[in-house]
């Protein structure tokens, strides 16, 4: 059966009247409200997978805002990173048998501003790892039985 005279057909059924169609004989009856009846389901489906698809894209979009606002809520941007860096690799050369506490605190501002640069790189990380190495897509889950450890 061809596309074009199932169209035919379903134009034909949506312009007569109702009992314009009672009237004709069962079988062109049938026929033209069978047309009708599958363009209009097949209309129906393919509006209801686009409205699907754009319903997944917003949930997506809407997860990835909350992962970013997330991250850069934990995220506390240390100022002066690499002047801070460049102080401590000269206070570690100048003094290598001192203690941490004694060479190194004092340079950087103390214990709070080392955890704060560490916690940042921990986060930057992660971050990293999370975009360069993404997880196990549906495919692989279902053909192997599972993602890798790293995932």
């Amino acid at each position: 059966m061809s596309e074009k005279q199932v169209d035919a057909w379903r134009a034909r059924a949506a312009k007569e009247y109702p009992a314009n169609l009672e009237r004709m004989k069962p079988p062109m009856r049938l026929t033209l409200l069978a047309a009708l009846c599958h363009v209009r389901h097949t209309e129906i489906t393919d509006s209801l997978v686009e409205l699907f698809i754009q319903l997944v894209l917003k949930i997506n979009t809407r997860a990835e805002k909350k992962v970013d606002k997330e991250m850069t809520g934990e995220l506390k941007k240390v100022r002066g990173k690499e002047a801070m860096m460049l102080r401590v690799a000269e206070a570690a050369l100048s003094e290598p048998s001192g203690s941490v506490r004694k060479v190194i605190y004092p340079v950087v501002g103390g214990e709070k501003t080392l955890k704060a640069l560490a916690a940042e790189a921990a986060a930057n990380e992660a971050k990293y790892r999370r975009v360069s190495a993404p997880c196990c897509d549906r495919r692989t889950r279902r053909t192997s039985g599972g993602c890798s450890p790293r995932c």
